[in-house]
């Protein structure tokens, strides 16, 4: 704690109190006013206003903030979770718990060094954690050190120029042509061919898929209102996410009959119930016990929900150009459509390459 020094210098003729103290590791000097008009006594009441702020911030950064737990804990969660979903915010709590308080969380936050806290991003990706999860480690690092600098309790932030290790992998980003996705589809019983065919052919998400309701099947088009996280209810991934998809044939052939053999239903019960009837169907159990079991039978067990998506959107840029259109319809921005979701076909390369030949010739 502080209290500055105070002189009478000469400035701009007259002789003036200047004031001294030290902020952030630097000196600071300001000139508070003319002798003649200010007295000691009042020029040492103003330099003690302006390092009563200094002094306050001095007192945060050597209080219980200054480990890495307690700012994440007492400020970074509690400001950051007023805007994230429901969803987002019990994913990322987990992320940062494991793979950032788990390494640094009883560390001054001042001692952190970019050294360090890249090491331990390139430790991740080898331990074969997948590019997502070493990404978005990185991410909340960046995002945490950022805010500790905003709040005055670092002076160097650490975390802005860390990179993301590792290229993703191949099986990041594998996909499934169309005879899989027939073959997959011989082997699943009514309910389970339908949640797969809206996964693979109309690219819903699987907490898309369980949130329909009876009135979100209309004569030509699934209105998306809603998703089911974790067994929450909640409100689509983003603004996009919310959206009408007009289904392909062969779906609305078979919601047609699924809807029918269910009965007369009030179109806010849920078109995928649980066995109680209340509640929306876990796809992660209906995964689980249904579907990958069917799928291992046929070779492809590897197959998840997040492949089924990938590959809708692999195979949908095979006949439609437009990536507006497709970026609307997966609920994304063209940036994330094209870049992260599609994937290109050997085939569609050495296509476009012939073409190109024939051009050069």
């Amino acid at each position: 704690m502080q209290r500055g020094s105070l002189k009478a210098v000469k400035y701009q003729g007259a002789k003036a109190w200047r004031a001294q103290w030290r902020e952030n590791g630097k000196g600071r000097t300001r000139i508070l006013g003319f002798c003649a008009d200010l007295s000691r006594g009042d020029a040492r009441i103003q330099l003690d206003r302006i390092l009563l702020a200094v002094n306050d911030q001095a007192a945060r950064s050597s209080s219980s903030l200054d480990t890495l737990r307690r700012f994440v804990e007492d400020e970074y969660l509690a400001q950051m979770t007023r805007i994230w979903k429901a969803s987002t915010a019990s994913t990322t709590e987990q992320i940062i718990q494991t793979h950032i308080l788990g390494a640094f969380g009883q560390r001054p936050l001042a001692t952190i060094t970019r050294k360090e806290l890249q090491a331990h991003l390139d430790a991740m990706a080898h331990s074969g954690l997948s590019f997502s999860v070493v990404a978005r480690v990185r991410w909340q690092l960046r995002a945490i050190f950022r805010m500790a600098k905003s709040d005055g309790l670092i002076a160097i932030e650490p975390a802005e120029a860390l990179v993301t290790p590792v290229p993703k992998t191949a099986m990041d980003k594998r996909v499934i042509g169309p005879a899989e996705i027939i073959r997959a589809q011989m082997v699943h019983e009514l309910r389970e061919r339908l949640i797969l065919r809206l996964a693979v052919c109309e690219g819903m998400r699987p907490g898309e898929i369980v949130g329909l309701q009876f009135g979100d099947v209309r004569a030509d088009s699934i209105h998306v209102e809603r998703r089911v996280y974790r067994g929450k209810v909640d409100t689509p991934k983003s603004a996009r996410s919310r959206r009408l998809i007009p289904p392909t044939p062969a779906t609305r052939e078979l919601l047609a009959t699924y809807v029918a053999m269910l009965g007369e239903k009030r179109p806010d019960e849920w078109l995928f119930a649980s066995e109680n009837g209340k509640t929306p169907l876990s796809y992660a159990n209906v995964y689980r016990r249904r579907i990958q079991p069917a799928l291992e039978k046929v070779g492809l067990g590897h197959v998840t929900f997040q492949i089924l998506r990938r590959s809708w959107v692999t195979e949908y840029g095979q006949v439609e150009d437009d990536p507006h259109v497709r970026a609307k319809i997966a609920g994304h921005s063209v940036d994330v459509h094209e870049n992260e979701y599609r994937q290109g076909k050997i085939e569609a390369m050495q296509l476009s390459m012939d073409k190109l030949g024939k051009r050069l010739q």
